[in-house]
């Protein structure tokens, strides 16, 4: 259970790290351990790759703004 805990962990900061949100010593920390541990290293490669994939091959379909003003129209 320790193990997927640590994993669990591990993906979380380096989600915040991809996302530009950890602080300045959580970074240094993070990096220190990928660049020490080869399992580590290999999270953080799959999760650049999956993010990538995602960027290339996602598409968000075009909406006009006449559709933004009447969605908001209706939220307000």
């Amino acid at each position: 259970m320790r193990s997927f805990d640590s994993v669990k962990s591990l993906r979380k900061q380096i989600n915040l790290y991809l996302d530009n949100e950890l602080s300045a010593e959580d970074e240094r920390n993070l990096i220190t351990k990928v660049e020490s541990d080869p399992k580590c290293s290999r999270i953080l490669s799959k999760e650049k790759d999956f993010r990538e994939f995602v960027r290339n091959n996602v598409k968000r379909p075009a909406v006009t703004a006449d559709f933004i003003q009447d969605l908001k129209r209706r939220i307000l």
